[in-house]
């Protein structure tokens, strides 16, 4: 039975053996996160944030604990995890450094310091909202924009799904529109933040468009059930013309002499809203939009124009702007808070999750997006 128990060298053994354990664990963070992040620092910082006292009181709430660790994003693996936020928040926050000076002096800063623990506490709080690790670039997907994004779309889907299974209706007027939009815009961005983590931001522009459209057609609409049910019927008259290649009768006889079909096809529904003569473009459903101001209006026009120089395949035979991911990220960000807020009306629901408010901590990565990607273009 004595032999059983431990001596003190037996203890001692175990614990220079663990030690290495942790060493030769490190070396490896060290190497896998190395371009990101000064790697001491890293290690450092990740140990510093494992014993705190804020890391510790969500530990049993967002991690499964039960499960042996492995080298593995999706797993439970609480040092990989620590370490892709650490290292992807450090190293987006340097991007907009001049240079290599700047970048050693942050790492100096006990403010810089301290921002950066809290905000890859954060993360790993919201780690749960983050799914489907093995599809997508995951070291791009902990870059805070990303994140921020990834969490607060597939909040808002679960949400969605939980209150239409549950069958709680919405008293809003026009419901089943706003929320049959929001779901599809939803399922849009996170088709931009796939294409953008894969560097596909060509397309990534495309359906950026596409969503600058919606939200627009959405605002427009709102709460009028009549011009929502027209707005279905000419979605009905494309998908006839998509598929036949052929204008639908009824479509024909309704459409004006001299019109453009295919913008008649596009904004016919106009009509219902506005009984007056009508080119039936885009600037024209902005300008229905009575729940933003012009200001806002202007920007999304600029944006949708831009987005137009790159789709449908025009970005093959130029250059693509570096960084524009986050250009792209910052625009669908906007709409996205838009969305959250709709969101929040139609069912009466706050954006909270683990402590944190989603719609606020999504305001404040798109605002941090803003301002990193002018002072890039500024470099």
């Amino acid at each position: 039975m004595n032999n059983l128990i431990p001596t003190p060298e037996d203890i001692e053994q175990m614990l220079r053996e663990i030690q290495a354990m942790n060493n030769e664990r490190n070396d490896a963070l060290r190497k896998i996160f190395g371009k990101f992040i000064k790697q001491n620092f890293l290690i450092r910082i990740k140990e510093e944030i494992k014993k705190s006292a804020e890391f510790n009181s969500i530990m049993s709430q967002c991690y499964n604990l039960s499960i042996h660790p492995i080298i593995a994003l999706g797993t439970d693996d609480i040092d990989f995890d620590i370490c892709s936020n650490l290292a992807m928040i450090n190293w987006y926050l340097m991007l907009s450094l001049s240079n290599e000076e700047l970048k050693s002096k942050q790492y100096k800063d006990e403010r810089y310091i301290a921002e950066l623990k809290k905000r890859t506490i954060s993360q790993c709080k919201l780690r749960q909202l983050i799914q489907n690790y093995e599809e997508r670039n995951f070291l791009l997907a902990h870059l805070p924009i990303n994140f921020a994004m990834h969490c607060v779309v597939n909040f808002l889907l679960a949400r969605i799904d939980e209150n239409i299974k549950k069958r709680h209706k919405s008293t809003v007027p026009n419901a089943n529109f706003k929320i049959n939009t929001i779901y599809v815009m939803l399922k849009t961005i996170r088709s931009i933040l796939l294409l953008t983590e894969y560097d596909d931001c060509g397309n990534a522009f495309s359906l950026l468009r596409s969503l600058i459209e919606t939200i627009f057609v959405y605002l427009a609409i709102y709460d009028n059930e009549i011009v929502a049910n027209e707005y279905y019927r000419f979605m009905e008259f494309r998908r006839i013309y998509e598929e036949t290649g052929q204008y639908p009768e009824e479509f024909e006889r309704i459409a004006p002499l001299n019109c453009n079909k295919q913008n008649y096809l596009n904004y016919g529904w106009l009509d219902k809203l506005e009984s007056k003569f009508h080119k039936y473009v885009f600037s024209e459903v902005l300008a229905c939009s009575t729940k933003t101001n012009e200001e806002y209006n202007n920007s999304f026009l600029i944006a949708y124009k831009y987005c137009c120089k790159y789709a449908h395949g025009n970005y093959l035979n130029q250059a693509i702007p570096p960084y524009s991911f986050i250009w792209i990220l910052e625009k669908a960000g906007e709409i996205l808070i838009n969305i959250s807020r709709q969101f929040s009306y139609v069912f009466s629901e706050e954006t909270d999750y683990n402590g944190i408010n989603l719609e606020k901590y999504l305001i404040e990565s798109v605002e941090e997006a803003v301002t990193i990607y002018a002072k890039i273009q500024n470099k």
